[in-house]
């Protein structure tokens, strides 16, 4: 699948850029003798303008403004066309009005301005991680399942979404296919049922064929059991729940064939999942009834984490004790032709905002824009070959890789230094 912007296509800029390097740049100031004290500029007063011709690439144009420290206290301009500049017969023009990104004045003093042209980069969604309800754009982003029931042969489950609180979300009975989405249906189960015979505690029960009845039974400590009684409560089968698996905390049941559904979960675990099982064969154990063998028809995993790492190339859920991967990566960009100068390595790194997520530098200046997915909380950088790169993003509900090729196709330049009165 390919993604650009808003997920998993391609995404290329095409912009002529035929111009070279730094001019230079002009002050614009018209202060005049004054007495003293002397009055503040007023914001034209502090008014730069900034003339350059960018490197010989063709592409869209970051800029930014640095204090004389190297901190970026403007972007300038970013992911802009050539068409967003003051276009002169021999240079690009802008002009910068002495504010930082928060729109107040910064101090007097030096500052520089230098940027980035950037290339015909590729974009491209290459999968999802930690959630199987995640397979597209238009999936929900679900944190967690709460109850599991079935409805017109249509399952329902109740669960939290990603910054809509909780919601009933419509699923396909037969692979678990999300549907559609309604207002959090608020269900009783097991409401009417008098405590049956030989069962410790009922979680949660349901209908199934022949009227008989579905349950969960809680057994001392963590251990569960799913257990199948007749309409007179006489046990028919049951099917035990190994401690070390997620322990079921919901199910539903189909009144036509011998399928059940389940939630399954437990604080021990960071597997939250969805399973439908269907009746192998079963065996007599005693007075315990039939012990029966299920083969699972589909599973739905959504794997909790509040951290990842990369290992082999792929996403890992990790403790926020171990030691966690570098958030940047060092890549080698095209040589400036016009600084005579060797190949510029600059430090990457992942951004993100409420317009999605982007390819930066280390210092904070955006330089390709990478989807439109909001709430990303995190993401990682993993080289992949010389010119190519794996962004990783995490919004706390599933974490998406995407591929950025032609990574080299990036040159840097430097506007200078100048004094800010």
């Amino acid at each position: 699948m390919t993604k650009e912007k808003n997920g998993p296509q391609s995404r290329s800029a095409v912009v002529p850029l035929f111009l070279v390097l730094l001019l230079g740049f002009t002050v614009t100031a018209r202060g005049q003798q004054s007495p003293t004290p002397e009055p503040k500029p007023s914001p034209s007063e502090r008014s730069v303008r900034i003339s350059f011709l960018p490197p010989p690439l063709d592409g869209t144009i970051s800029l930014g403004i640095y204090d004389a420290k190297g901190k970026l206290v403007r972007v300038l301009h970013r992911e802009a066309d050539i068409n967003e500049f003051n276009i002169g017969t021999d240079a690009l023009s802008t002009t910068w009005d002495g504010k930082d990104d928060a729109g107040g004045n910064v101090p007097v003093g030096k500052y520089n301005a230098h940027g980035f042209v950037v290339g015909d980069l590729k974009i491209e969604g290459v999968g999802f991680f930690f959630n199987d309800f995640v397979t597209n754009d238009d999936s929900p982003h679900i944190q967690h399942l709460h109850s599991v029931r079935l409805e017109n042969n249509e399952l329902r489950l109740d669960a939290d979404l990603l910054g809509d609180g909780r919601a009933t979300l419509v699923c396909d009975s037969k692979q678990g296919e999300f549907l559609r989405k309604l207002p959090e249906e608020v269900v009783i189960h097991c409401d009417d049922m008098p405590p049956p015979p030989n069962v410790a505690e009922v979680l949660d029960c349901a209908g199934g064929i022949n009227s008989t009845v579905w349950l969960i039974d809680n057994l001392e400590g963590a251990r569960r059991e799913i257990k199948q009684l007749s309409k007179s409560h006489e046990l028919l089968r049951r099917m035990s729940i190994a401690e070390s698996e997620p322990q079921p905390q919901s199910i539903a049941a189909s009144t036509t064939e011998d399928r059940i559904f389940l939630v399954e979960g437990s604080p021990t675990s960071p597997v939250n999942r969805l399973r439908a099982l269907s009746l192998a064969g079963s065996k007599t154990d005693g007075a315990n009834g039939a012990v029966s063998d299920w083969k699972t028809d589909f599973e739905k995993k959504i794997t909790e984490h509040r951290y990842f790492s990369i290992e082999n190339g792929k996403p890992i859920p990790t403790n926020p004790k171990n030691k966690t991967p570098p958030e940047k990566l060092s890549m080698k960009l095209q040589s400036n032709p016009l600084l005579a100068d060797a190949r510029v390595t600059v430090e990457l790194a992942v951004g993100f905002d409420e317009d999605g997520s982007f390819l930066k530098a280390s210092d904070g200046l955006p330089l390709c824009s990478i989807s439109e997915t909001p709430g990303v909380m995190r993401g990682l950088l993993a080289a992949h070959g010389s010119s190519a790169l794996d962004v990783f993003q995490d919004d706390g509900a599933v974490v998406e890789q995407f591929r950025v090729t032609g990574v080299d196709q990036m040159m840097s330049f430097d506007c200078g230094g100048f004094e800010l009165k």
